[in-house]
C-alpha cells in the first residue's frame, strides 16, 4: 500500500466515521417505540465530545500512524512537506460534519419524540 492509498482511506475514516457512527446510533433509538428526553440528551451530547475528540486528537493520530516517507529533497530544508497536512484537514472536515449531523438527528428526533407523545 502507497502513502496515498493510505491517506485517502485514512481521510475517509475521518471524514465518514463519526457521522456513520451517529447515524446507526440514531436509527437504533428511533427504533424504540418511547424514548424520553435522556437518551435524546445524551445523543447530542455524545455527538458534541464525539465530534471534539475527532477534531483535537483525529489528525496528529492519523499522521502518526502513518507518517509521510522520508524524501530527502523536503528533508535538508529545500521544500515544505505539507502531506500530513490532509489528515488535519480531513479531521476538521469531519468533525464539523459529525457536529452537524449530532445537532440534525437531535432535532429530528425531538420532533418526533413530540409527535409521538401528542398521538
Amino acid at each position: 500500500m502507497t502513502y496515498g492509498t493510505a491517506t485517502l482511506i485514512g481521510c475517509g475514516a475521518l471524514v465518514l466515521g463519526g457521522p456513520i457512527g451517529l447515524s446507526l446510533v440514531a436509527n437504533l433509538i428511533r427504533r424504540q417505540r418511547e424514548f424520553g428526553r435522556r437518551p435524546l440528551r445524551l445523543f447530542v451530547a455524545s455527538g458534541m465530545i464525539v465530534s471534539g475528540a475527532i477534531f483535537l486528537f483525529g489528525g496528529p493520530a492519523f499522521h502518526r500512524l502513518f507518517p509521510p516517507p522520508y524524501d530527502p529533497m523536503l528533508a535538508n530544508g529545500k521544500g515544505l512537506d505539507l502531506r500530513g497536512f490532509l489528515f488535519w484537514w480531513a479531521a476538521w472536515a469531519g468533525a464539523a460534519l459529525t457536529f452537524t449531523i449530532a445537532l440534525a438527528y437531535g432535532v429530528d428526533l425531538s420532533r418526533l419524540r413530540r409527535s409521538r407523545q401528542a398521538a
